[in-house]
């Protein structure tokens, strides 16, 4: 039987306020100008730089690395502490092609497996989503104790279901690049255009 991997946090799910996001934000307020995409890829290279969790169960970030990334001297300790100050957003909703997908895979008899870098809060947004029903597996990294890009993630995928024909996820550092090193095929969801290839929605998938 056909098994494909997804991940869920911006590829099934948003998650808002997105902690990029109100990073961008505190620059602005501290005068620098970057574009949304470079915060956004300074932010993900930091934490892909990580295979294991911190104790909240996902990618580490270290703000002094994440200003070198931007190439701001990791010196200003009310920045840092701004940055730092930021709790991840309590809203959340399914993204408007997710349950299309989903149901496409699942009338093609597809094994779903879900693979997300995530916090146990992760596992309730799943069931109270009703999402639940299309997973033959979930393998949340807070359980296992691995973070996307680590390669061993997806190794757990293949022992407990089979080979995935692909991974699809939003984070080309975490989710192609994860993929792509375990030897899977990874297909990245290009969806805010932070990367210069991808699927721009779920929906490109469900095309025969």
């Amino acid at each position: 039987m056909t098994v494909i991997s997804v991940d869920l946090g911006d590829t099934l799910v948003a998650f808002t306020p997105r902690r990029y996001e109100l990073i961008y934000e505190i620059l602005k307020d501290h005068g620098y100008t970057f574009s949304l995409r470079k915060v956004y890829r300074a932010y993900v290279k930091v934490m892909a730089k990580h295979n294991f969790p911190d104790e909240n169960g996902v990618n580490p970030f270290d703000v002094r690395d994440f200003l070198y990334e931007l190439g701001i001297k990791p010196t200003d300790e009310k920045l840092i502490m701004e940055i730092n100050g930021i709790k991840r957003g309590d809203e959340y909703f399914l993204l408007e092609d997710a349950e299309d997908f989903l149901e496409w895979a699942k009338s093609k008899g597809y094994k779903i497996v879900l693979v997300s870098n995530a916090t146990p809060r992760a596992k309730k947004v799943v069931e109270e989503l009703g999402l639940n029903k299309y997973f033959t597996q979930t393998i949340f990294s807070f359980e296992v104790g691995l973070v996307k890009p680590n390669p061993k993630i997806f190794s757990i995928v293949t022992s407990r279901v089979g080979i995935p024909i692909y991974h699809v996820g939003d984070i080309m550092e975490m989710d192609y690049a994860g993929a792509e090193r375990s030897g899977l095929r990874g297909v990245l969801l290009n969806r805010f255009g932070f990367y210069d290839f991808g699927v721009k929605s779920l929906k490109d998938l469900t095309k025969d």
